[in-house]
């Protein structure tokens, strides 16, 4: 029993522990962080899916030369198609818009050129 009481253990006090906590908690917090960003900022199967429709859209408005729907819905997703601005007198401006949930999720512009009815009749 002697020799136990004359032997000290060396220890870190609850000061050093609490700041090796923090420290390590900051650095975790941090990591978080950047990975949360990561997540989100990166390019998801849903952005995807959302591009190729808009695309499929655009390639549809421009087969047929004018706009025949202005809002529709596909898997669950709402795109408007609008007419921005008239930039000559057979050319448009012409946005798709898709929203998600109620969030934008992505819109494409391109020109489109009119049909003229006057030279298919």
């Amino acid at each position: 029993m002697a020799k136990l009481k004359s032997k000290k253990l060396e220890a870190s006090t609850l000061i050093e522990v609490l700041i090796a906590m923090v420290i390590i908690m900051v650095v975790f917090s941090i990591a978080m962080g950047l990975f949360s960003n990561v997540l989100s900022g990166g390019v998801s199967m849903r952005k995807v899916q959302i591009g190729q429709q808009m695309e499929v859209l655009r390639m549809q408005v421009m087969e047929r030369g004018s706009i025949q729907q202005k809002k529709l819905q596909m898997d669950s997703v709402n795109y408007e198609i609008t007419e921005v601005k008239q930039a000559a007198s057979t050319v448009q401006t012409v946005e798709i818009k898709a929203n998600d949930h109620g969030a934008p999720a992505g819109h494409i512009r391109f020109l489109l050129k009119m049909k003229d009815e006057n030279k298919e009749n």
